[in-house]
Formats: structure tokens, C-alpha cells, sequence
């Protein structure tokens, strides 16, 4: 029997809150009206509006967007916005309550937005442009990643780049040096040996079951998991290499065993790195801040190692804010989207955690008041800008392709399959997810 891994993509993850249905009272007040940064003042009815709000993620983010929601409540007190928040299956409880016509206003997606919008979940928020979306500030790349068929259907939250987190505190008591900005594979593997017969702990946990992964080791090899044209551009050759890596690492004792794995969710709130038992984990950049606040440790962040023939790493918008099509306050939905990305106080709160800001206003305001934690996370995107290539598009339906991946990297680490039958079976579920988009 194979044990529950938690998927590490999704990330950074905690307990969730009940589903409610949506209601609105027909009471009317007195008309309410804030200024908002730009000094402009939204028209906002007097009628008392509810909105719901559905979101992933750590502890940390699920803290400071209670405490948005509440700042935004206070300015705007005819809107009240119900939390709908999600640690772990977040994307099947999506899908069920979309189909059942019941998800929130609010939507926090990934760069699979284009999944929903294809299948009208997604209302087109061009009309809110300029208007309840202040997004002047805003990278015209940034704002462009939320179009599609030149129309806006999300508005970025922040993006980041993976990285190596690494225990800087256990590295320096045991007099090993901080891994360098450039590494290959091979050197990698070298450092998770070094740090194992010094400090007797593992070097890295297992991120062989990552979708982000699988692309990072393809795009390095002058390939991506997909493309706009809607076909994969991986080959299971590539999918056996990656496995035969990370199967090395294990039996090198480098990695935990799939029973020592599989104890562990590895998300800030449960993680064999947070607890010291091993020196490296690969997280997207601004899953720094919430790790950092997990352990009295001191952690630093480095680039992935590099291989093949092309550079692996880009910048990726980390998560979207859409507005559901079914929604009964649209306009209502898109002033709490802008107040979230353009507010001065409510950015203060947000901070960086789901990524650097797409403003360049807010990005500026937030450096002058970093923290360290918050310092390096920066440092560390001008690192991986520079290390970047253009992102390609994700790939339709993976939340199927993420469960098969998960599947058979389980069945590797416990010797239930073959590295050829579970890289043609990651092969065959990704060409699936792609063909039905077609």
C-alpha cells in the first residue's frame, strides 16, 4: 500500500474552513466611499454586499489575508467578504463547486486560469480596467499574464522563481560553505553527501513528484512539459533520467526513503527541512518568507543546479485573483482585487509571500520597509531574472497529470514500479491532459 504524500506545489499548506453558499441582504445604508491610492473615489452603492473568497496556501498567507479582508471590510462596510480557505485538495473542491454552481466571487488560481476561463468559469474583467482596476503602476508583461484572446480574466498576485532553501545556520556550524550561485547536478549531489557524512542528516528532501520539476529538467534540455502550440514537448527518455536522479540520491542515502518521505506533507507547517533533519528543499521564492518564520534557523536561498544545454529557470506569476462568472457583484469583486495589489497598507500586510508585486509602486515601498527574510527574497528574484528564459505555458488539466506524477514517484521510492514504466505512464498522462484541451 502506497502512503499519502501531500503535493508540494500546491504548495505551502494548513487546515480548511467550511464552504458557504453565497446571500446577500437587501438592506440598504447610508453610501459609503474611500479614496483609493490614485486619490479617485469608487462609487459604491449602499447596498449591503456579501462576497465570498476561496484561497490556498500557508498559515502565514491565510493570517494576512484575514487581515486585508478586514482592513478592506473597514473601508468598504457595506462589503463583507466570507473567507473560503484551503490547505490541501484545493483544486478538486474547485472543480466540484464550479461544477455545482456554487464556488465563490473571489478565485485564486495558478497559471492554470486558462483551464477555467475555456470553460466559461472566468468572467472577462477587461470592462473594470482603469476603472476598479488601478493597474497603472502595473508591468505591462505582468498584467498581459492574465489575458487571453486579449482579454483580462485574472490580475497577478505576485511572481517568483524556484529555488534551493538551505539551513545556513547547520551549514556554518559545520564549517561547510553556502552553495554557489552556479552548480551542476553532479555538484549537487556532491554538496547532499558532504552535508550527510558531516552533520548525519539528509541533504535535501525528495522533489522528484513536482510538476514544476519535471519542467524546470526539461526546459534545460531545450524542452518544455507544453507549449501554446497544445502538445507536451518532453520525451519519456528525459522522464527516465530525471527519476534515475532523484532514485540515486535515495539510495545514496542523500534523500529520504519513500516510508521517511511519505511522514511528511513538507509544507512550512510540517517539513523534515524545518525540523533539521535535512539541509535543502526546493520552494518557489516566496515561500521563503513562511519557512523563515517556521524555524529560529537562519535560511538562505540559492539557484537550482544546472544541466543541459539551456537555461531551466523563469519568472512565473505565482498565483492570479479571478472574479467567478457567476458572480452576483462583480464590480464589488474587482475593488477588492485592486485594493489587494494597489493598496499601501493592504500590500504592507500581504507583503511579498505570494510573490514580488506586480507594481512597481508597491515593489518600491515594500524594499524601503523589507525585512532581512524579505531582502534576500528580492536578491534572490534579480538573481533569477538573470538566470531566466521565457516562461511556457502550463500544462491543461494538471492537477490529473500532478496526481499520476505523484503516484508513480511514490511507487519508485518504494520499489513498487520501474523508473521505464513510471516515466511512460508520467508521459502518457500529461499527452492525455494536453489532447483534451483540444
Amino acid at each position: 500500500m502506497i502512503l499519502t504524500k501531500k503535493s508540494v506545489w500546491v504548495s505551502t499548506m494548513a487546515a480548511f474552513m467550511m464552504f458557504t453558499a453565497a446571500c446577500s441582504g437587501g438592506s440598504k445604508q447610508t453610501e459609503t466611499t474611500s479614496t483609493t491610492p490614485g486619490g479617485e473615489v469608487p462609487a459604491v452603492s449602499g447596498e449591503k454586499v456579501e462576497l465570498r473568497m476561496m484561497w490556498w496556501g500557508s498559515q502565514v498567507r491565510h493570517d494576512a489575508t484575514l487581515k486585508v479582508i478586514d482592513l478592506f471590510q473597514k473601508k468598504y462596510p457595506n462589503i463583507s467578504i466570507k473567507p473560503e480557505y484551503m490547505s490541501d485538495g484545493y483544486w478538486d473542491k474547485l472543480n466540484t463547486v464550479l461544477a455545482g454552481g456554487n464556488a465563490a466571487d473571489l478565485i485564486q488560481v495558478g497559471n492554470n486560469y486558462p483551464d477555467y476561463v475555456k470553460r466559461g468559469a472566468f468572467l472577462d474583467i477587461s470592462s473594470y480596467y482603469g476603472k476598479e482596476l488601478k493597474l497603472d503602476s502595473f508591468d505591462q508583461s505582468i498584467i498581459d499574464s492574465g489575458k487571453m484572446d486579449s482579454k483580462l480574466y485574472a490580475v497577478s498576485l505576485g511572481s517568483n522563481a524556484l529555488g534551493v532553501i538551505y539551513n545556513k545556520t547547520l551549514l556554518n556550524g559545520a564549517g561547510i560553505e553556502a552553495p554557489k550561485d552556479s552548480w551542476t547536478w553532479d555538484e549537487f549531489a556532491a554538496y547532499g553527501k558532504q552535508v550527510k557524512d558531516k552533520l548525519g542528516i539528509f541533504g535535501f528532501v525528495d522533489g522528484s513528484d513536482s510538476t514544476h520539476m519535471v519542467n524546470y529538467y526539461a526546459r534545460q534540455r531545450g524542452g518544455a512539459v507544453y507549449k501554446d502550440d497544445g502538445k507536451i514537448h518532453f520525451t519519456k527518455e528525459q522522464v527516465v533520467e530525471y527519476f534515475t536522479m532523484w532514485d540515486q540520491f535515495r539510495k545514496g542515502g542523500i534523500m529520504p526513503n519513500g516510508e521517511q518521505t511519505a511522514g511528511y506533507k513538507e509544507s512550512p507547517d510540517n517539513s523534515r527541512f524545518v525540523e533539521g533533519k535535512a539541509a535543502m528543499k526546493v520552494i518557489w521564492s516566496n515561500q521563503l518568507t513562511a519557512y523563515q518564520k517556521a524555524m529560529k534557523d537562519e535560511i538562505g536561498i540559492a539557484l537550482l543546479p544546472s544541466g543541459g544545454t539551456a537555461k531551466g529557470l523563469w519568472l512565473q506569476p505565482s498565483q492570479f485573483m479571478s472574479i467567478n462568472a457567476k458572480s452576483k457583484h462583480p464590480k464589488e469583486a474587482a475593488m477588492f482585487i485592486d485594493f489587494m495589489v494597489t493598496d499601501p497598507d493592504a500590500t504592507l500586510i500581504l507583503g511579498s509571500e505570494r510573490g514580488v508585486p506586480g507594481s512597481s509602486k508597491v515593489r518600491t515601498a515594500l524594499k524601503e520597509k523589507s525585512n532581512e527574510t524579505d531582502k534576500r527574497m528580492y536578491d534572490y528574484i534579480d538573481l533569477a531574472v538573470k538566470n531566466s528564459r521565457e516562461m511556457d505555458r502550463e500544462l491543461p488539466n494538471i492537477a490529473e497529470w500532478q496526481s499520476e506524477l505523484t503516484i508513480q514517484s511514490q511507487k519508485l521510492a518504494f520499489g513498487q514500479t520501474t523508473v521505464e514504466k513510471a516515466a511512460q505512464a508520467v508521459v502518457d498522462s500529461a499527452s492525455k491532459s494536453a489532447a483534451k484541451m483540444k
